[in-house]
């Protein structure tokens, strides 16, 4: 059967007031799979069925243990519920866990429900009223504030149609889920069938899986391969979310995938120790203080953290707080995520709420800057959230693909969203497709103030040079940068923005500051050069009254002004290396070839200076060498 929508109601209640017979009253199934569970007649597990609500709609089923010490497979099974049954018995009315049920389903965000007052055929009608008015004082403030009680009896199948309208009416309202997102289970159940292997159970909250999908076990990290899929005990090519999935899988073991696992596909979450929340506290039993440690419950998995209240000194009861969350074990999560915290002793709900950055770092308490942009988070769109993580990461130098695990949605709807800020202006790109390397325009901004301050520091030291290289800059600033993407960076940083003089980049406003002596010199290095035109010199070769960084200087001025030109081991004055190159060029028109003896008796130079001009004429793809001599590259 393939539904229009895919819905999972779930119950919820104190212990015994008639969950699990209010579901086999509805599907005609027991949810009570273990022997202990049906021998003392409570669940201590989860419970899993389905039942038709039409012909072209299958409702997944799930049954909460109700026993306060079972809260913790209960918070198991409410991360993917689109609505809640809340059951109260007429005989007892409203009990301690039916209170706990209440507020943790009001902490994680159930909109919906139902209230379904069982057990009508035991109490009188006065008494029925009697409940249902301590029942809507109850629900006042909460989610359930307007839901609709209905009297049912199980054993008389009393209100059982009803029941199963009013869960039509709602599920009619429910809007389709977003099948765009990446695929994301919590196991709730992980054992091994004979002659199949390990099998899993969870709600699949996002995304599809397909047969022959790869996916991750987190957090053992294997990567394995969905053998098969079945949805409400049939086999199925495709799992969407909203529905209940058992999943086979490859080559992986029981131990392997525990209670608590998240499938998802390979490289699609990042894993981290610390996340800022959006916290709610319930009615508190004590105030509480910064660092206390809890029980944060995600999903199916159950972590051990401490609590870092960064605005506040202590926590008090129903207020909401921006908290900072530090796992003992890492996690993976993602924006708006719902979670339960727990004292780490005794075991009591002071909250939950959502998560507001998956991905966070160490903050200080009572720090203005980082509450302000983690509140900034909290109320942006998604667009501005992605910005704010390009923001974040830009001095990492991230390719756009490093993102999609960092926010851990559809790699195409993020492509879109980065594609609208470079449209604009608040993130630049360089590259294609996801191997593109983004920037935001702030990172940007600064690095160009920063390059500005190098260049001019580096202009206040070395007065006499043109400027600093384009590599320089490279390596200071970006060497983590490779290829094109690199040099296309350089260029867009450099452009019209300083002044560019072959490899060398100096301030717009700068000007070498040579003296009387300095020109003077020159004219001696000119002067040398010219003694011996075709040889390649160096500092050794003149007789000049300074250090060879000052030389170096000089030289460097007359490279930046294209009087000299620098090969592998020396220089030429850049007039003489023109003449010996034509002349070169010359000889092998005439000749059709050019060795190294030819070139020295041309040039009237030595071997040395000979044999580095043709080398680096070969680089230059001037010439090519063929066994002992050079032709010229056509």
């Amino acid at each position: 059967m393939k539904n229009k929508k895919n819905i999972i109601v779930g119950t919820a209640g104190h212990i015994d007031h008639g969950k699990t017979t209010l579901i086999r009253a509805l599907t005609g199934r027991n949810t009570d799979r273990l022997k202990e569970e049906q021998n003392r007649g409570i669940s201590i597990e989860l419970g899993f069925t389905h039942f038709d609500l039409t012909d072209e709609l299958r409702v997944g089923i799930i049954d909460v243990p109700g026993h306060e010490k079972f809260i913790k497979n209960m918070l198991s099974g409410v991360c993917g519920m689109d609505m809640i049954v809340l059951v109260v018995a007429a005989d007892e009315g409203i009990m301690a866990q039916t209170k706990e049920h209440l507020d943790i389903l009001n902490l994680i965000g159930i909109k919906n429900g139902i209230i379904a007052l069982t057990k009508c055929d035991l109490v009188d009608r006065d008494w029925i009223e009697l409940v249902k008015l301590d029942i809507a004082d109850e629900m006042e403030g909460t989610f359930l504030e307007n839901a609709k009680i209905i009297e049912v009896s199980s054993t008389e199948n009393t209100g059982i149609d009803e029941l199963k309208e009013e869960i039509k009416r709602i599920v009619d309202t429910l809007p389709d889920k977003d099948l765009s997102s990446n695929p994301r289970l919590y196991v709730d159940r992980s054992f091994s069938i004979t002659g199949f292997g390990t099998v899993v159970t969870g709600t699949l909250i996002s995304g599809t899986f397909n047969l022959d999908d790869e996916i991750l076990i987190y957090p053992s990290n294997k990567l394995t391969k969905i053998r098969n899929l079945q949805v409400h005990d049939s086999n199925v090519p495709t799992a969407y979310a909203g529905q209940r999935v058992a999943i086979n899988l490859a080559n992986v073991k029981k131990e392997d995938v525990p209670k608590g696992s998240v499938l998802v596909p390979n490289n699609t979450f990042t894993e981290s120790s610390i996340i800022d929340v959006k916290l709610k506290t319930v009615n508190l039993p004590f105030e509480i203080t910064n660092r206390t440690r809890f029980h944060l419950y995600l999903g199916s998995s159950e972590v051990l953290c401490r609590a870092i209240l960064l605005e506040d000194e202590v926590l008090e009861s129903n207020k909401e707080y921006i908290v900072q969350l530090r796992l003992e074990e890492p996690i993976i999560s993602k924006r708006n995520d719902k979670f339960i915290l727990r004292l780490f002793s005794p075991l009591y709900t002071i909250g939950g709420g959502y998560i507001i950055d998956s991905n966070a770092i160490k903050k200080k308490r009572f720090n203005e800057y980082d509450i302000k942009n983690i509140k900034k988070l909290d109320g942006c769109d998604f667009k501005e959230y992605i910005y704010n993580y390009i923001n974040r990461f830009s001095d990492k130098f991230y390719l756009e693909k490093n993102y999609y695990s960092f926010l851990s949605d559809s790699n195409k709807n993020i492509s879109k969203l980065i594609d609208e800020l470079i449209e604009e202006n608040k993130i630049i790109s360089f590259g294609i497709n996801s191997d593109r390397l983004i920037l935001s325009d702030k990172f940007v901004e600064k690095l160009i103030k920063q390059i500005s301050e190098f260049i001019g520091d580096f202009h206040k030291k070395y007065p006499k040079r043109i400027g600093i290289s384009k590599e320089t800059i490279k390596s200071k600033f970006f060497d983590s940068l490779g290829g094109k993407i690199k040099n296309e960076f350089m260029n867009y940083l450099i452009s019209d923005r300083f002044f560019v003089s072959d490899e060398y980049i100096s301030l717009l406003d700068f000007k070498v500051s040579l003296d009387d002596t300095d020109f003077k010199n020159i004219e001696i290095i000119k002067n040398k050069f010219n003694s011996d035109k075709f040889s390649i010199m160096n500092f050794e070769d003149f007789n000049l009254n300074m250090s060879v960084e000052h030389f170096r200087e000089l030289i460097l001025y007359l490279i930046s002004n294209k009087g000299v030109i620098k090969l592998d081991s020396g220089y030429m004055l850049k007039e003489n290396y023109d003449s010996a190159v034509n002349m070169i060029k010359e000889f092998i028109v005439k000749k059709g070839a050019i060795s190294v003896s030819d070139a020295r008796d041309l040039l009237g130079s030595n071997r040395k200076s000979t044999m580095e001009l043709l080398e680096f004429l070969d680089k230059e793809k001037i010439t090519l060498r063929r066994e002992n001599e050079r032709i010229l590259v056509k």
